[in-house]
C-alpha cells in the first residue's frame, strides 16, 4: 500500500520549485520597479502630483511577504540539504 506522505526527496523538490517561483517573481518585480519609479518621477515633473509615488511604495510593501517567504524557503532548503 502506498501512503500519501511525500518522501523527503519529493518534499525537497517541491520546496526548490516554490523557491524558484518566488525568485522569478522577485526578479520580475526588480526589473519592473525601476520603470515604475522612472514613470512616477517623469509624471511628477509633468503634473506636480506627489500621489503618483504611491504605487512605487505600495509595490515594495506588497512584495515584502514574497521576499520573506523566499528567505524562509532558502533557509529550509539549506537545513534539509
Amino acid at each position: 500500500m502506498t501512503t500519501n506522505n511525500p518522501s523527503a526527496a519529493q518534499d525537497l523538490k517541491s520546496l526548490i520549485k516554490q523557491k524558484d517561483f518566488f525568485k522569478g517573481i522577485l526578479i520580475g518585480i526588480s526589473i519592473l520597479w525601476p520603470c515604475i519609479l522612472a514613470a512616477a518621477i517623469y509624471f511628477y515633473y509633468k503634473k506636480a502630483n506627489v500621489a503618483l509615488f504611491l504605487p512605487v511604495v505600495t509595490i515594495i510593501l506588497a512584495f515584502l511577504p514574497v521576499y520573506l517567504r523566499f528567505k524562509s524557503l532558502s533557509a529550509e532548503i539549506k537545513s534539509k540539504g
